[in-house]
């Protein structure tokens, strides 16, 4: 789609399946496309509505099938993350503060069916009026600041994984892992089983800090074919998304996390990325 050709766009429960970083990347190219003085208008499912109902008991409020789920916690849960759909929550102040970064200026919160836009028809597509809240942001009337934007500050970081050292398997834990990279991120994929504690989760640890985390519980039926005495091999995998938000050379720990509180290492990466903001990695599971 060519440079600034619609009046506005509107969006209706699509961002949650994102992730962070792809929502960057979405809002971006929304704003490209928006003419200026064009308006982007977003319902989202509102996480202070579905906490307010977990914590006053209102189990009405979740939309879950009877049978899905046997306690209001897995209610609760299931509900703000549908099944495992969602990878991004969302607030009015959080949602703010993404469409502000992404360039778009007099970001508000409007109610169900109304509009502070020039386009009363924006409006035709709001539904889920009971879990939502309603945004909308405009791209500037100055056409120049847009691409300019674009250009010098949406631009994927390079990344370049200098060096990959596998450490399992060891006395504690076996196990194997894999980088694949996407765009400005990176993916951390494998599978861990532990020799006699249970793994508890996998972290990435950067400068001793913990900068991402996944649970092993992933699907691995060829695991669980290789290991068949070992309980939990089928599912054992992981899987974690890196996205790098300094600039130099980081180096990570990738461990596990045992459920008698040790730390077992499966490996390192040396990571080297530019960017303007702070140093280092912060990470991004699921």
């Amino acid at each position: 789609m060519s440079d600034a050709c619609i009046d506005y766009a509107v969006s209706i429960h699509a961002l949650p399946e994102l992730s962070i970083p792809e929502i960057e990347k979405a809002l971006a190219e929304l704003l490209r496309v928006l003419k200026p003085g064009g308006v982007l208008r977003l319902a989202l499912p509102d996480l202070r509505l579905s906490v307010a109902a977990y914590a006053e008991g209102r189990e009405e409020f979740f939309k879950i099938e009877p049978d899905a789920a046997q306690t209001p916690d897995g209610r609760f849960i299931r509900h703000i993350l549908w099944y495992g759909y969602t990878r991004t929550l969302f607030t009015p102040d959080f949602t703010r503060e993404l469409l502000e970064a992404a360039g778009f200026l007099d970001v508000r919160t409007c109610g169900f069916g109304t509009t502070e836009s020039p386009f009363p028809e924006i409006v035709q597509l709001d539904n889920r009026e009971d879990e939502s809240f309603f945004v909308e942001g405009s791209r500037s009337e100055d056409d120049r600041s847009t691409s300019e934007y674009n250009a010098a500050v949406v631009q994927p970081p390079p990344i370049t994984v200098s060096e990959i050292v596998h450490l399992a398997p060891n006395d504690d834990v076996r196990g194997h892992f894999r980088i694949e990279q996407s765009g400005s991120t990176l993916e951390l994929i494998g599978w861990v089983l532990a020799v006699d504690a249970a793994v508890d989760q996998v972290m990435v640890v950067s400068g001793g800090t913990v900068v991402a985390r996944s649970p092993a519980v992933l699907e691995r039926p060829d695991i669980g074919q290789t290991f068949p005495e070992v309980e939990g091999a089928d599912t054992c995998g992981f899987k974690m998304t890196l996205e790098p938000m300094g600039e130099g050379t980081s180096n990570l720990l990738i461990q596990a996390e045992l459920r008698d509180g040790k730390a077992a290492p499966l490996g390192e990466l040396q990571v080297q990325t530019a960017r303007r903001k702070r140093k280092g990695l912060f990470g991004f599971s699921r």
